[in-house]
């Protein structure tokens, strides 16, 4: 396929709009935008930029929120006044994190309106040319979102490392029952002493307080 130049009326303003560079490959074609001066197409990359985005920190926000960690946006410090600061201090963050959530969202749903009237004007302006200008753009902004997928995943581990405590040394705990007598108990009554002092025998048989006197 040859070099094609196309030119366009805009706004009565003639514009060298762009020029496509087309060629086949394994029965694809790939289009390049040449010109920078068709102002919609680049807005329109920048909102689908910015939506690309929102979805990568809405990702990155819910694993964290998910695996219990702390991301560097949520670290707020309080001072240590009362008794209630350990208590305050835990929650802080995951309300930090849940607002975080909210916001993107809201975020999300603003681009996405104006991705739709934009997508809308476009695709009356290009017509059959907007479907293989559009599928291009995705294709490359899919690729970018991919690569910052990659590093989040990579900074979720390290962050779920460095904030995950494990106890170097295992808790022992003690026995709940020592025998210091010479009389040896069988199987079930150990199962029964280690119930401890507060259990209550649920389920009486008929003749129980014989079998308890005995």
């Amino acid at each position: 396929m040859g070099h094609l130049q196309v030119v366009i009326r805009l706004d009565q303003l003639y514009y060298n709009a762009w020029s496509i560079l087309g060629k086949y490959t394994t029965g694809m074609m790939h289009i390049r935008i040449m010109n920078a001066s068709c102002g919609p197409i680049h807005k329109y990359i920048d909102l689908k930029r910015k939506l690309y985005k929102c979805n990568v920190s809405i990702y990155f926000i819910r694993q964290c929120l998910k695996q219990h960690i702390t991301p560097s946006c949520a670290n707020i410090k309080i001072p240590n006044t009362s008794p209630a600061h350990k208590y305050t201090q835990r929650k802080i963050p995951t309300i930090r994190v849940k607002d975080e959530i909210r916001y993107l969202h809201a975020k999300k749903q603003q681009l996405n309106t104006q991705l739709y009237h934009l997508h809308i004007s476009l695709a009356n302006t290009w017509n059959n040319m907007w479907p293989l200008m559009h599928q291009h753009i995705e294709e490359k902004l899919r690729r970018e979102s991919r690569t910052k997928y990659k590093t989040l995943d990579s900074n979720i581990k390290r962050l779920s490392i460095t904030q995950t405590k494990t106890p170097q040394v295992p808790h022992m705990f003690y026995p709940r029952i020592i025998n210091n007598s010479n009389i040896s108990f069988t199987n079930s009554e150990m199962t029964l002493l280690q119930k401890g002092l507060k259990y209550n025998i649920q389920s009486k048989q008929r003749n129980w307080i014989q079998n308890l006197t005995l």
